[in-house]
């Protein structure tokens, strides 16, 4: 019976967790440049069930106690762009990140929401500078700011700078808050700039909003589960102990 409450005791964990994962999805539904996050879940290690009251029977089997979160999964799907006519408004479209200083160290982001701070710097919209290939570009405000496919940076017929566009291994990708991930950089990217656009979120709301239904009536019968072992324990304390 203690099994059975631990198995359904870990599966109401591993809902839970799911819950605030699609919980956080839907809320950046609408966030510029948002990966949906997806949960991974694996099962505790497997133990061998015996008849202990027939010696020399066959096995009965394996079973294992219950599951748990084994890791969130950044999923890196090419959202929709949305026009937007500002010139420093930047979408990815294919494989790759921008780079900024963000307060961490560098970190990376979907998010080209940028503008240019008072000493010219390219920044994102909560102020750190956007990386280039030789550190962050600086451009000279007032003038018109032109920005290529692979990411170069011109002004006044010049070019003063490069994004540095990194391609990073998917599964070291870690979500670390304001839109930002951490992650290993690895491969070539092949991601091309789109000036004047936004990527949108990859969050389907619908599909969102079934997930999360889902994880609801999973939790609810682990829930009555644990309930069920519960008061079948609670029998057999009261009644078979007063036999």
């Amino acid at each position: 019976m203690l099994r059975g409450i631990y198995i359904a005791g870990s599966g109401m964990l591993a809902e839970s967790v799911r819950q605030e994962v699609v919980a956080n999805n839907l809320a950046n539904a609408l966030t510029t440049g948002y990966k949906r996050t997806d949960v991974a879940t694996e099962p505790f290690g497997q133990f061998l069930l015996r008849n202990m009251a027939m010696p020399g029977q066959p096995e009965i089997g394996t079973t294992n106690m219950g599951n748990q979160i084994s890791r969130l999964d950044v999923i890196g799907a090419q959202g929709p762009l949305r026009s937007t006519g500002n010139p420093l408004d930047l979408a990815l479209v294919g494989d790759g990140w921008f780079a900024v200083d963000a307060p961490g160290g560098v970190r990376y982001t979907r998010d080209g929401s940028f503008t240019i701070d008072a000493t010219g710097t390219l920044v994102t919209k909560e102020g750190w500078a956007v990386r280039g290939g030789n550190g962050p570009i600086r451009v000279d405000r007032g003038t018109p700011v032109g920005i290529g496919q692979d990411g170069s940076v011109t002004q006044g017929g010049r070019v003063v700078g490069r994004l540095a566009i990194t391609a990073l291994d998917p599964e070291s990708l870690a979500k670390e808050g304001d839109n930002l991930v951490n992650g290993t950089p690895g491969g070539q990217a092949t991601a091309r700039v789109r000036q004047g656009f936004l990527e949108g979120s990859t969050v389907n709301v619908v599909s969102e909003m079934v997930e999360l239904i889902r994880v609801m009536r999973s939790f609810e019968a682990n829930q009555k589960a644990v309930q069920a072992h519960d008061e079948t324990l609670g029998q057999a304390i009261t009644k078979v102990g007063v036999v």
